[in-house]
């Protein structure tokens, strides 16, 4: 990633190079039209150096920096018709003259639009890797309940207990693991229950663990019935 920026670089220096040597090597008049051109084609240009770290140089993680593509897609997209319409009204200059008014208008909204589309897209990439994080982040619950009863099955003295706890982890690993705000209390009440059994276990208490191995299993049906629920709707 670090070299495809640093070609960015160099290429964003090639442009700005032949860029000027086009608009004062040509016999363009000198008009304002072409201060104007030459001006807001500049901004468009120089633009793309908070367009290339924008989409490149932001963020955290190969994910956020491949969804940086679609900024980097109106820069370019805004560079190229800045550049065109700028040497399309310079050039027209040779034939008549150009009124100052038409090419800033133009200007100044193409450069809006491009402004617009450039926070838009970012939003969007943030929102995107947002949801990506969260998705993890919303299966470590499960995932971790799942583990901490798995590792408890080898602690069980009683065959009995030691087969409803391992029942009980073969449950919670064909689960749906991502959580919700809607399964919040459900997933609340069967990790307070999971956390009941790893004490009775540690203390010995066969019958009680017994009993709160089953009603783990009872509050997980209930958290998979409401899952499926949420997901219905």
């Amino acid at each position: 990633m670090k070299k495809n920026v640093t070609r960015w670089w160099i290429v964003l220096g090639i442009v700005v190079v032949v860029y000027n040597v086009l608009a004062f090597a040509l016999p363009f008049p000198k008009t304002a039209a072409f201060a104007v051109s030459y001006l807001f084609s500049m901004v468009a240009i120089l633009a793309q150096i908070y367009v290339i770290r924008a989409a490149f140089c932001q963020g955290e993680g190969v994910k956020s920096k491949f969804y940086g593509f679609p900024i980097a897609r109106i820069g370019l997209i805004y560079l190229a018709a800045q550049v065109v319409l700028g040497f399309l009204f310079m050039a027209l200059g040779l034939l008549f003259p150009i009124p100052l008014w038409l090419p800033l208008a133009l200007y100044v909204v193409l450069l809006g639009a491009a402004a617009v589309g450039l926070v838009a897209a970012d939003a969007a990439r943030e929102e995107v890797v947002r949801q990506e994080v969260r998705a993890v982040k919303d299966v470590s619950l499960m995932r971790g309940l799942q583990a901490a009863v798995s590792a408890l099955a080898g602690r069980c003295e009683d065959p009995a207990l030691r087969r409803g706890v391992q029942d009980l982890a073969e449950n919670l690993r064909f689960s749906d693991p991502v959580s919700s705000e809607a399964l919040a209390s459900a997933e609340a009440a069967l990790s307070a229950c999971v956390a009941r059994l790893q004490q009775a276990v540690e203390d010995r208490r066969q019958e009680e663990a017994l009993a709160l191995c089953r009603e783990a299993d009872r509050l997980l049906a209930d958290r998979n019935q409401l899952c499926k629920l949420s997901k219905a709707r």
